[in-house]
């Protein structure tokens, strides 16, 4: 059991997570973007058909206990540049969509500045709705964190609308001051109680967990978990972010084998939009070994349309 001085976080460093998402919540009323993507500040350094580039400064709002970058921030930054690098074969006012991901973590810690590469071969003709296969790889300081590949698609937009621009394919860059909590709306008032629902709970270097990971409970198999959709982790269309959908399914298969608490890789399959009030989650153990474990885990969205499927390896730390 923490002390109320241990599982505070230093009130700077909660300021600044405050300000920060009040940021957020002020750049997002500008169409094209989400409110995860301005809250972790993720910056397009280079962006075409020839690769793109991004950049994820870590701070209070995002390190975990250890000093590392939350395994969420990881995640949604292996999405947005896989994603981007599709992007850059199409139109800014048309929808694209994460079909597959895979992530394979070298060991290399994500402590200090990330950057994300990625590359595609844009949209090939053989199937009905055209898919974009890509690769990319997350750095920290200079070493491979992990390696990453994906597919993605374009379908039509919710209602046949067209989208607004992400900020990196506008002709300028967005910037707001901060909103005032007297100026939110219901969504936004929403948004930063979850926020200081986060802030309360968290020790120091732990918001993000708080604020983006399910409620996980154990269960014969493995584990189950629940979590509220809100805008805190929707996407420009208003479903759940593509690598927050994953952190969730993580979070679970992670609680369902904690003998091995090393996360190698996953291989994740998007079926259906995350839409709706609630997410739900199972992780079933398919295999616990003396070394590996091999975790099968499913999302659903409200009314149990499933909406995610992966399959996880975990493993028992070397000892030194």
């Amino acid at each position: 059991m923490h002390n109320a001085r241990e599982v505070a976080m230093n009130p700077s460093d909660a300021e600044i997570v405050r300000q920060r998402a009040l940021r957020a919540l002020s750049l997002n009323r500008t169409p094209g973007y989400h409110f995860a993507g301005h809250f972790l500040d993720l910056r397009c350094c280079r962006s075409g058909t020839a690769g793109v580039e991004f950049e994820l400064d870590p701070g209070p709002h995002c390190l975990d206990p250890d000093g590392t970058v939350n395994l969420g921030a990881v995640a949604l930054l292996a999405d947005m540049a896989l994603a981007a690098s599709t992007r850059a074969f199409l139109d800014p006012s048309v929808r694209t969509a994460t079909l597959a991901l895979q992530l394979q973590f070298t060991g290399a810690e994500a402590r200090g500045m990330l950057k994300a590469e990625a590359r595609s071969s844009g949209f090939s003709p053989r199937t009905a709705l055209p898919e974009a296969p890509c690769v990319g790889r997350v750095i920290a300081a200079g070493q491979e964190v992990l390696r990453m590949s994906g597919a993605w698609v374009s379908p039509p937009a919710p209602g046949g609308r067209a989208l607004d621009p992400l900020p990196w394919e506008r002709q300028r860059l967005l910037d707001a001051p901060a909103l005032e909590p007297k100026d939110l709306d219901p969504l936004e008032q929403a948004v930063m109680r979850r926020v200081e629902q986060a802030l309360r709970a968290a020790r120091h270097g732990d918001f993000l967990r708080h604020l983006w990971a399910p409620q996980v409970r154990h269960t014969l198999r493995g584990a189950a978990s629940r979590f509220a959709i809100g805008m805190h982790i929707g996407n420009r269309v208003g479903h759940v972010q593509g690598g927050l959908l994953l952190n969730t399914a993580l979070a679970t298969a992670i609680a369902a084998v904690p003998h091995h608490p090393v996360l190698t890789a996953v291989s994740a399959w998007y079926i259906s939009p995350g839409q709706g009030k609630v997410l739900t989650a199972r992780s079933t153990v398919l295999q616990k070994g003396r070394n590996i474990a091999v975790v099968r885990t499913e999302v659903f969205a409200t009314g149990g349309k499933r909406v995610l499927e992966a399959i996880s390896n975990h493993a028992i730390p070397a000892r030194h």
